[in-house]
């Protein structure tokens, strides 16, 4: 077995370099950041910038793949592939300034949702660009070929790179007492992802595409693969499918929209799965399969029903969402490839093509997902608030005022006065909207709905919020509208309740202790315990645990010892003396628990407490402050 020799290696790797320059620059503007990040996140005080790059740098990593293909196949002049590279450059600028920054926008989720759709869209190119033109299917099936297998092969190589260096980082450590820097297991991963695994990657793309169109090297192992194990397990999941369906008419029972997301799933499974048997039908002997994939998609059109009738159900139920949006436009895609492919001459070009051009379509525009789903779901959240007189001539009536301290909180100053005006399913229903609205499209439709400019309440809020805690502008939203924010359950209320202290108790005197840690849980119904973190003090490892059964409390344990701090008896006191209100200010001195065992002393700080009060129980959702421990001994 001859082994490529050194030059030979790095003769390949400056060869790479030179075709896809722009490609492997952006993977190392990507990873240098991602590194500094790391490295000064204490010192970093907004990340988005940096986050925003990272992005930008990856999603520009098969874009500038693209144009180079582009490029090379058409055999562009310098001059012409420099204004292409522009202009593809200008794009990523645009979409760089679209992504959000901590003081430019309450909401984050909305352009990284574009984000994603744009990296879908991009790599679909990638996947179809050298062969747009009409013809030469043969060639595009190879080139998909190359590209699965050298992904695959990249993804392998990365892997076992990684973990021999992580293997001898940790050798280093235990054989030689090498400090090994934390940091660096995964600053040495996005190193490997991010520049060797790209590296690798496009050094096995071909020069020259012509010469894939001619190419009758089909793997019998992926015939194999498709054809005894993803045919199988397709047959099985459309069996499954018809039967539920049947299940579903037969009852009339449908339900709560997961059949949708199934039947999406399934017939993409599909599609690839006869994408990938493409060549292999061409063959007499393998006539069966060009027959199997008509009938698939003639199978398919019934579940394609099926989906249409259960989220138009969800649609007039609680109208159009962003996801709801994607299911019903992914139906109509899928609808389009099986006309097009059960009454037309299969092109495998047209699936990827189809689906990029739909997604597009259905990214930007006044008809676009997040266009369309927030004006539905703010005309929902109109309809229920005119038809309750709580928004009359496009104002909300009896609108809770806050008061505009030198520092906002958003305490309440009046009683809700409009929470009778709704019966308990609307109540929850406005919830849901405003949540909705929080999570994606934020509150500039409603803004005009106030007397106050709450936009810019919560933004003095948050400027003046030295540990940049973002503010539940949903929460404001509805209370501003004269209703509690919570979830009313049969008539029970799931009362939530916050307790904090104020913001310029941020200055604490350490004199005298040790050590500070800072904790910030957040507990789910399903746990009873919680590990918070580890500790490490004079070589002693102490665990930090929030129990929730059957009372309550925080421990620290080392050793066999443990300090315990009961929160039940905290609780009581604190409702006591400062009821129950959605949200109070209350001194730190108030907040503060004090244990100790036999070598240690240990303060503990609260710095806000949310509690989810039921009619009979009480449950703790999030807690935040900092320990301060002292040696005894």
């Amino acid at each position: 077995m001859h082994l490529p020799s050194f030059h030979y290696l790095l003769s390949n790797v400056k060869k790479s370099f030179l075709r896809f320059p722009l490609v492997i620059l952006c993977a190392l503007i990507s990873v240098t950041v991602g590194i500094y990040l790391i490295e000064n996140r204490e010192q970093i005080g907004n990340f988005f910038p940096f986050i925003n790059i990272i992005l930008t740098a990856a999603l520009a990593i098969p874009v500038f793949f693209s144009t180079t293909i582009v490029a090379l196949k058409n055999k562009l002049g310098k001059k012409e592939q420099i204004v292409l590279m522009l202009i593809t450059s200008v794009l990523l600028i645009i979409i760089y300034f679209t992504l959000p920054g901590f003081d430019t926008t309450h909401n984050t989720s909305l352009p990284y949702i574009k984000y994603g759709i744009y990296n879908i869209i991009a790599h679909l190119i990638v996947s179809v660009i050298p062969f747009i033109t009409k013809g030469e299917l043969n060639g595009y099936w190879h080139y998909n070929k190359i590209l699965f297998i050298r992904i695959w092969t990249a993804i392998l190589y990365s892997g076992f790179l990684y973990a021999g260096l992580a293997l001898a980082l940790t050798s280093l450590h235990l054989l030689f007492d090498i400090k090994i820097h934390e940091e660096l297991y995964f600053e040495l991963f996005i190193i490997i992802a991010g520049i060797f695994n790209t590296w690798f990657f496009v050094n096995g793309i071909p020069e020259s595409f012509e010469e894939l169109e001619s190419m009758d090297d089909y793997p019998k192992g992926l015939k194999i693969f498709a054809q005894y194990i993803l045919l199988p397990l397709l047959a099985l999941y459309l069996l499954i499918l018809y039967v539920y369906g049947a299940k579903i008419l037969y009852l009339w029972d449908w339900p709560k929209g997961i059949v949708s997301y199934l039947i999406i799933c399934i017939s993409i499974i599909g599609i690839l799965t006869f994408l990938l048997l493409y060549p292999f039908g061409n063959f007499k002997e393998n006539n069966w399969i060009k027959k199997a994939g008509k009938q698939y998609y003639f199978l398919l059109i019934p579940l394609l029903v099926i989906l249409f009738i259960a989220i138009f159900m969800r649609i007039d139920d609680y109208g159009i969402t962003i996801k709801r949006y994607v299911v019903l436009s992914l139906g109509v895609w899928l609808s389009i490839v099986c006309i097009y492919t059960a009454l037309g001459k299969p092109n495998i070009k047209f699936v990827p093509i189809s689906l990029a051009i739909t997604l597009l379509l259905t990214s930007f525009g006044p008809w676009g997902m997040f266009s369309v789903s927030e004006y539905y779901q703010v005309k929902r959240l109109q309809t229920i608030l005119e038809k309750s007189n709580i928004l009359k001539n496009g104002k909300i009536n009896n609108e809770m005022i806050w008061v505009k301290d030198s520092v906002i909180e958003f305490t309440p100053t009046t009683e809700f006065k409009n929470d009778s005006l709704l019966n308990d399913s609307l109540h929850n229903e406005v919830k849901s909207i405003l949540d909705y609205l929080d999570n994606y499209h934020g509150f500039s439709k409603i803004r005009s709905w106030f007397t106050q400019d709450i936009n810019q309440l919560i933004d003095n809020k948050t400027k003046n919020n030295k540990e940049k805690i973002r503010v539940d502008e949903a929460s404001v939203y509805m209370r501003s509208m004269g209703l509690k924010y919570e979830y009313l359950n049969d008539g029970i209320n799931n009362k939530l309740v916050d307790y904090q202290t104020k913001e310029n108790e941020d200055l604490t005197k350490v004199t005298g202790y040790d050590y500070l840690y800072n904790f910030n849980i957040w507990t789910e119904n399903n746990k009873e315990n919680y590990e918070i973190g580890e500790l490490n003090i004079d070589s002693i490892n102490f665990s930090f645990e929030f129990k929730k059964m059957p009372l309550p409390y925080l421990i620290l344990t080392h050793n066999k010892e443990s300090i315990r701090f009961n929160l039940n008896e905290l609780i009581d006191n604190i409702q006591k003396e400062y009821g129950t209100a959605e949200s109070t200010i209350i001194p730190g001195a108030k907040l503060t628990l004090v244990s100790a065992d036999s070598n240690y002393e240990v303060v503990m700080k609260i710095r806000s407490m949310s509690l989810n009060m039921a009619e009979k129980s009480i449950e703790v959702n999030q807690l935040r402050g900092y320990l301060l421990i002292r040696k005894l001994k």
